[in-house]
């Protein structure tokens, strides 16, 4: 099992591309069985020469100033000293089904595909999960959610919740609540049936 916040969210990816890939975001299907897609920072490393004069190149300094010359950004004397790496960031969508899960660390297929933010728009973002109020439909406060537990393939196994900060302080162990088709996330709240509470394990 996989814990998002503290496996995936945030983590960096395994590619063969020279750019850098870390997980900004992940979604659910509006049923919350899946995660469907990972919003990526793609950061992309670029050398820029930086008009900043080599301050040891007082030679080159000194000829230019005694060949009545002007200092301009062609002749400034500039060495890789004054090169400045800059990264250029690209935010990009994929299916999670182009992830796979080598233990604990994660690689991008070589060949991904990129999706548009439109097809967001019935997802469920990590965000909006991560501490959303867990009621029963007659009204019960069984906790927030404090993680959300997935399968390498991307099921959604189940809910870890949270009573509050004082019962997290003093136990290690937390509710854990599974998730069927009975479960669903309504308006920021994950909404079960009556009775369901019972189930709750830890």
């Amino acid at each position: 099992m996989i814990k998002v916040g503290e496996k995936l969210n945030g983590s960096k990816l395994s590619s063969r591309s020279t750019a850098e890939f870390k997980v900004k975001q992940i979604y659910f299907d509006s049923s919350l069985r899946r995660v469907t897609y990972v919003e990526l920072d793609r950061k992309e490393a670029s050398n820029e020469k930086d008009a900043v004069p080599d301050h040891h190149a007082g030679e080159m300094l000194h000829s230019i100033q005694a060949s009545g010359g002007q200092f301009t950004p062609d002749n400034y004397p500039v060495t890789d000293d004054d090169r400045k790496t800059k990264g250029v960031h690209k935010n990009l969508i994929v299916p999670y089904n182009q992830l796979t899960w080598k233990q604990d660390s994660i690689t991008l297929n070589e060949h991904n595909e990129e999706v548009q933010s439109a097809a967001l728009a019935d997802q469920h973002s990590y965000t909006s999960l991560h501490k959303a109020e867990v009621l029963t439909e007659d009204g019960e406060e069984l906790g927030k959610v404090k993680e959300v537990v997935i399968k390498p393939d991307g099921e959604i196994d189940g809910l870890e919740l949270s009573k509050g900060f004082l019962s997290d302080f003093l136990s290690s162990e937390h509710p854990y609540l599974k998730l069927n088709e009975s479960v669903n996330f309504q308006h920021g709240k994950v909404i079960v049936p009556a009775g369901y509470h019972h189930y709750l394990k830890k």
